[in-house]
């Protein structure tokens, strides 16, 4: 399956998190840069997790508009992969 991370600089704990509950193809944006906000989503991303760390509220916006227009669970988390775990036990229902 495929997750989109949004947001973070280094993500090597997410993306093992990640790979470990079945999320192989991880793709990142650090949302760093205003052409960031201009993405498109992959189409083959079944998740989407937002770091939200260092986002600015913009992005955040647009991702969960898109988000539901394309029918993705989101979940937000920070940097962290104790954070990230714990919102994937509250939000398990619709993640898996």
């Amino acid at each position: 399956m495929a997750v989109l991370i949004v947001g973070g600089d280094r993500i090597s704990n997410i993306r093992d998190y990640l790979n470990n509950h079945g999320y192989q193809n991880v793709n990142h944006w650090a949302a760093r840069r205003n052409s960031d906000c201009h993405k498109v989503i992959p189409k083959n991303t079944k998740l989407i997790v937002v770091l939200t760390d260092f986002l600015n509220h913009g992005m955040a916006k647009r991702l969960r508009r898109d988000a539901s227009q394309m029918g993705l669970p989101v979940v937000f988390s920070k940097n962290s992969v104790s954070d990230l775990s714990y919102a994937f036990e509250r939000f398990s229902h619709l993640i898996h």
